[in-house]
């Protein structure tokens, strides 16, 4: 599932977990209505909401995080008594949505009632602040990483510059994305995400151009989709995408590995975004519920992400020996957000990409 695209369940389904019926038009609770991503909610937490608030809560889930950014997008033609109070995004959408005026800030004062943003890591506040100003609540986050089949390679990947071994050639799957394949060019070569610009550094450049037709010797296909499937037919031997996809199916497939790469790597988070209208205060009783140390739990133990919640004692010592979701304090200093580039920068990964994708880098 591409997080850059953001990608989200299919259709619009309603998805009836735990509190997530049709609206009984009896029940005169007040109500809180939210999109949100499939899966990404124990079904449970829904419930125990509605009995700690004594609300109503009808949340609908999509199934891709496209189809997320569509419902955002469509929101000033859904009637009001029908337009979520709050939504989810992907934070690669979150620039854009501010951008088109889509969402709001949270304010201060309603910041205040959100009381474990307090708690939150500087990076994940970071993460959505804009000019000082609040813009959403993470609440599960992830990284981008390497899948490989350990029952047909004879070394263990450990870091980006593996995907450059000879016994890949023309079996390793990448994302479709520019930015996901460059920025792991940069870390490969030791350099961040986002570096400066690069028309300023005619020898970074050239280092990176090198590096890119190199790695694109190995691939066999570009997919954000399809990745995995492509590696568990043994059409591939290694594919690079994100953790909440690669979490699912080595549960259930013992000979696909995963790691982080030593070099560190780049983070994902979704978020809770307030769209353009009124607020509902109810909302921000939702956000502060997500980020309890009871809830914080459930989404880190039962979900395919982890919660950003710096009070994370009541998840079990079985989920925190998980090298996919509690990797090394070492590896995560190395790691990144994927934060916006300047337009300048962004022109110049598109043309690079263009080139690399039409053989002509």
């Amino acid at each position: 599932m591409d997080r850059r695209k953001f990608l989200v369940l299919g259709g619009a389904t309603i998805a009836s977990i735990g509190g997530c019926q049709w609206s009984n038009p009896f029940d005169q609770r007040e109500r809180l209505r939210i999109v949100g991503l499939l899966g990404a909610i124990p079904s449970k937490v829904i419930n125990q909401f509605e009995s700690a608030s004594q609300k109503k809560l009808e949340f609908k889930a999509e199934n891709l995080p496209s189809k997320l950014w569509q419902e955002l997008q469509n929101y000033p033609n859904i009637p009001k008594d029908k337009a979520p109070h709050l939504m989810s995004i992907g934070d690669s959408w979150l620039d854009q949505a501010i951008a088109q005026s889509l969402i709001q800030p949270i304010t201060p004062s309603l910041l205040a009632k959100i009381p474990k943003w307090q708690k939150l890591s500087p990076l994940w506040q970071q993460s959505v602040t804009r000019n000082n100003q609040v813009w959403g609540i993470p609440y599960r986050w992830g990284a981008t990483a390497i899948a490989y089949r350990s029952d047909k390679l004879k070394f263990e990947i450990t870091q980006w510059a593996d995907l450059w071994r000879p016994e890949l050639k023309l079996k390793l799957t990448l994302p479709d994305d520019a930015r996901e394949v460059i920025g792991l060019v940069l870390k490969k070569m030791g350099l961040r995400d986002q570096p400066e610009n690069l028309v300023e550094r005619p020898d970074l450049l050239t280092k990176l151009t090198q590096e890119l037709k190199s790695l694109n010797s190995q691939v066999l296909t570009y997919s954000s989709d399809n990745y995995l499937q492509s590696l568990l037919a043994d059409d591939t031997l290694a594919a690079v995408g994100w953790t909440s996809d690669m979490y699912k199916s080595q549960r259930t497939n013992p000979n696909l590995k995963v790691v982080i790469p030593q070099d560190g790597t780049v983070l994902w988070s979704d978020i809770w975004v307030i769209p353009k209208g009124e607020v509902e205060i109810a909302a921000m009783e939702w956000m502060n519920f997500c980020l309890t140390p009871e809830v914080a739990a459930q989404i880190t133990s039962l979900t395919d992400a982890i919660s950003p919640s710096s009070e994370l004692e009541m998840v079990p010592a079985s989920v925190k020996s998980d090298p996919i979701k509690f990797f090394s304090q070492d590896i995560l200093a190395k790691s990144e957000l994927m934060s916006p580039l300047p337009p300048s920068t962004l022109t110049q990964y598109k043309d690079i990409w263009t080139k690399l994708r039409s053989g002509t880098l």
